[in-house]
């Protein structure tokens, strides 16, 4: 499967052009902000847990 297809784009443009290099940039930014996004949930996530841990722990 192409790039362009993967990731939905009709046209990236002939391969060295900058219409290519753009939208290449474009799907690896698209790609570090979904990592983060992620990233920042499993934290939150993460924190609920020890929250309610702690929480646990201390009425004992």
């Amino acid at each position: 499967m192409a790039i362009a297809e993967l990731f939905g784009l009709r046209h990236l443009g002939k391969a060295g052009s900058q219409a290519y290099i753009d939208a290449i940039e474009q799907i690896t930014a698209r790609t570090k902000i979904e990592v983060l996004d992620r990233s920042i949930e499993a934290l939150k996530q993460g924190l609920e847990d020890l929250v309610e841990e702690t929480s646990k722990y201390n009425k004992e």
